[in-house]
């Protein structure tokens, strides 16, 4: 055995490997064939159990999946919506009946299974036929239904939509209660509606002028006629309630066949089992044979292994020791160098080879780690980096470089001056060395560069600011960084506006209560006055003035609150190109006859949702700038265009785009960042508030809509406004305004009011307007008015009263108390105050101060008439 040892070790290498590789190649084969004969036993096993199982599974799948879709497709019967579309579910619904059926007589042994199958079906096709009847009827009722609603229309489209105290005809309420019938929901409700309408169409019989016959008689045979509104409702309802009924019916049916459908799938299932049982006890066999043949192909394999163990163990050895060589692990010995075959001698060339390469390895590794290292980070840092020499010659730069000082690509080369260099930037970022806004000098700051660390900054024709941090080296030369900060600096300047915007909006927001008091004394009692000095032009012309002054007080407090996105903005659909038309009058007055006026209106009739006061007053705001900035005369530019599918904050909508264009001396780079801001002005002392501009600021944006500006000094300035476009279909036209107003007919108000001056002149305007007068100052007093008296009609009060309790509270407690007075409320304070400080949703019932004598007319009378058409507030 030792001798037979002795011979095999002194077999080449190529030998062994040959003996090895046939021992393994020869039990693989025996394998393979054991392999082959147990897969044909098991195909055969699965042959035999696709063909009898798996077509009874196939059609049970089937049958499972026909009756679920039964009981999905029944309520889209009731969902159709035409003839048409039910006769076509219809079909579609009973097709898929008859192919359960025909599958159930394609099973065999369906019947022992589920022989409650066909009778299931057959009441299916029952109630799914009479559901189809009753959907049909259903959807003739509608029609006929759809046709009152079209007559009812037409009789509401054809009468006076107001009466003069703005309240419905009677034939419009009796019109409106027939269309609120035909969507009634319950019997009972239809019941009483009819009721309520028979009794309102005899009233308005009796009362009706001559005229009205064709009304009522219209009216009549809508809703009392034969098969009028009411039956054909009620009998939609009845239709609704058997419909609701047969779909329960049809689910219930459908669960049923799905049980009785369950069942025979039971049955599949275990015929199934029972065959899958047979088809595992062939693959089992299979299984233990190449289970054993696998266990004599490892014996096999490890004899084999045994024989080229030796072999390969030295062979990885050395080539272990190569790789950890060429990893760069030069600690390991070579191994197998006393071996007398192939791989003795290519352990030992390798022991030559590996000895030179220690050396050099080492020699070069630190090198070459430092140097990776820095040309990473030079390449790949965000900022700009430039290195010159002592002489100001370019000796290494990166990408980033070229980039944020916008250099050429192929423009740099090494050994340029650091004045060919420069050569190459723009214009501005030549001129423009900067730190904190203060100019530096571009000579003495390169040659500080060379001693002392530098920054400064460079501004590009683009408006971008580029930071440049130059530090010296020891040799000589230096080093910059630079550093693109437009972003930052703009960030920082919008945070610089908003925060001016925010204080100012607190500012303008805090004092428009007061503000409007005062407005509201003198509007009160300047109105008083006028009235009584008709006799006398001289006065009467005074005190016109006076009224205008203050006029021009409100409309300052509504800028103010524009300007800090409080105001009350009243918006509607408004066609822009008509709105610049009917100004223009005004325009040239205001502009004077040495400016033109240019008219470029292309936004045909696109819709834009604003207030049209708010921006004819905008509007006349840019024109006075505009002219301000022609003394000498010019062109004044008034430009509309459609603009479809534009990134309007934050989203993509279509917009109009309003330009207003001057030839004046425009605007300068320093302060055209500051236009919008509140008080800056380059007017001299007493010829501008430098509002202006930020009002039309604040109402664009309180419209939702964007505001921009291009300006050249000696060129002109352009200002840009885009709002967004409404929809043509919400459009209505502008309603022309009503001053008539009712008199109080010595009806009773109680006015609360803490402001003595404001309570003085209310209590005479509404004695003017013939009203019987209660002045309190606060709350109690007004409860205890309203505990001792029985002939107050309205309760006339202030929101903020300077209490915890404020009129707001005083309206709650009446609508509880005493239901039948009506409240009308009054605040000086803005839309938003309204909102955030007193949670008043429906900002529309507030008169606002100060207020004219028709307003406080008309606003009482719309009071009463919503009172008595609502039956109570909405606060």
């Amino acid at each position: 055995m030792i001798l037979s040892l002795s011979s095999f070790s002194r077999l080449r290498a190529r030998t062994r490997l040959l003996l090895a590789f046939t021992i393994l190649s020869v039990s693989a084969m025996i394998l393979a064939l054991v392999g082959w004969q147990g897969l044909s036993n098991t195909d055969r096993a699965l042959n035999i159990f696709e063909q009898q199982a798996l077509p009874d599974i196939s059609r049970s799948l089937e049958l499972a999946e026909r009756t679920a879709n039964l009981a999905a497709i029944a309520p889209y019967v009731t969902s159709a919506g035409t003839p048409y579309m039910l006769e076509g579910l219809s079909q579609t619904l009973k097709a898929k009946i008859e192919k359960v059926l025909s599958l159930a007589q394609r099973i065999p042994q369906l019947d022992a299974a589920a022989p409650n199958l066909q009778k299931l079906l057959q009441r299916l096709d029952s109630t799914v036929n009479e559901l189809i009847d009753l959907t049909r009827q259903h959807l003739f009722l509608r029609e006929d239904l759809r046709e009152y609603e079209y007559r009812l229309r037409s009789l509401i489209d054809g009468t006076e939509p107001f009466d003069t105290v703005h309240s419905a005809t009677p034939v419009t309420r009796l019109a409106e209660m027939l269309m609120t019938a035909s969507h009634s929901q319950s019997a009972d409700s239809l019941a009483i509606t009819r009721q309520r309408f028979i009794r309102q169409l005899d009233s308005f019989h009796r009362s009706a002028a001559g005229g009205a016959d064709h009304d009522y008689n219209e009216l009549y045979a809508v809703g009392a006629g034969p098969e009028n509104l009411f039956d054909l409702r009620l009998k939609q309802l009845s239709l609704e309630q058997r419909s609701a009924f047969l779909l329960a019916s049809t689910r219930a049916i459908s669960e049923q066949l799905s049980g009785e459908v369950q069942h025979f799938v039971d049955q599949i299932q275990s015929r199934i089992s029972h065959e899958s049982q047979r088809v595992g006890a062939a693959v089992s066999s299979g299984k233990t044979g190449i289970l054993l043949i696998s266990f004599l192909c490892i014996v096999a394999a490890l004899g084999g292994v045994w024989m080229v163990r030796e072999l390969v163990m030295n062979l990885a050895s050395v080539t272990l020791v190569m790789s950890r060589l060429a990893e760069g692990d030069t600690h390991q010995q070579t191994p197998a160098i006393e071996r007398s075959d192939e791989i003795g001698d290519l352990a030992r060339a390798f022991q030559v080879f590996r000895e030179n390469a220690v050396q050099i390895d080492r020699i070069s590794h630190d090198l070459q780690e430092q140097s990776h290292l820095l040309e990473t980070v030079f390449t790949n840092i965000n900022d700009g980096l430039s290195v010159f020499d002592r002489e100001g010659r370019l000796i290494a730069w990166n990408p980033q470089y070229l980039l944020i000082l916008e250099l050429p690509q192929d423009s740099l080369q090494k050994g340029m001056s650091i004045e060919q260099v420069h050569g190459l930037l723009s214009q501005e970022a030549q001129e423009s060395w900067a730190l904190d806004g203060m100019a530096l000098d571009k000579d003495e700051v390169n040659q500080m560069r060379r001693q002392q660390p530098q920054h400064f900054e460079r501004h590009f024709a683009n408006g971008r600011v580029v930071e440049f941090r130059s530090s010296p080296m020891p040799d000589g030369g230096f080093v910059t960084l630079y550093s693109d900060l437009t972003e930052r600096k703009t960030v920082e300047a919008q945070l610089r506006q908003s925060q001016k915007m925010e204080v100012l909006g607190q500012l303008t927001g805090g004092v428009a209560h007061d503000f409007n008091n005062l407005l509201a004394a003198m509007y009160g009692n300047l109105q008083l006055l006028e009235s009584t000095l008709y006799d006398a032009p001289k006065p009467l012309k005074y005190a016109r003035r006076a009224l205008a002054s203050a006029e021009r007080g409100k409309n300052l407090t509504q800028r103010l609150l524009a300007f800090s996105r409080k105001q009350h903005l009243t918006p509607e659909p408004t066609a822009v190109d008509p709105l610049i038309e009917g100004m223009l009058d005004l325009i040239e007055y205001s502009v004077g006859s040495a400016i033109k006026i240019k008219l470029d209106l292309g936004a045909a009739d696109w819709l834009v949702d604003v207030d049209p006061g708010q921006l004819e007053n905008a509007l006349l705001n840019l024109t006075i700038n505009s002219s301000a900035a022609m003394p000498e005369g010019g062109t004044l530019t008034f430009c509309t265009r459609q603009c479809h599918a534009i990134a309007l904050n934050g989203s993509v909508s279509d917009a109009v785009h309003i330009e207003v264009s001057d030839t004046g001396c425009g605007i300068s780079e320093a302060h055209l960042r500051r236009v919008f801001e509140p008080f800056f002005t380059t007017k001299e002392i007493g010829q501008g508030s430098g509002l202006g501009l930020s009002m039309v600021y604040g109402f664009v944006k309180q419209s939702e809509g964007d505001i921009r500006v291009r300006s050249q000094q000696g060129q002109g300035t352009t200002i840009g406004i885009y709002l967004r476009r409404k929809a043509e279909s919400a459009a209505l036209p502008r309603a022309d305004t009503v001053t008539t107003f009712n008199y109080g007919q010595n009806r009773c108000v109680l006015m609360v009011e803490d402001d003595h001056q404001v309570r003085d002149a209310g209590q005479a305007l509404l004695e003017k307007l013939e009203y019987r007068v209660i002045a309190v100052a606060s709350v109690d007093e007004a409860l205890q008015q309203l505990d001792e008296r029985d002939d107050i009609d309205i309760v006339f009060t202030d929101i903020n009263l300077g209490t915890a309790v404020n009129g707001l509270d005083l309206a709650k407690k009446i609508d509880s108390q005493w239901p039948e007075i009506p409240v009308l409320l009054t605040s000086g304070l803005s839309v938003q105050h309204l909102s955030e400080q007193y949670g008043l949703q429906q900002t529309g019932i507030v008169l606002a101060k100060p207020y004219k004598l028709e307003e406080l007319a008309m606003a009482l009378d719309n009071t009463f008439t919503r009172h008595t058409d609502q039956g109570g507030r909405d606060l």
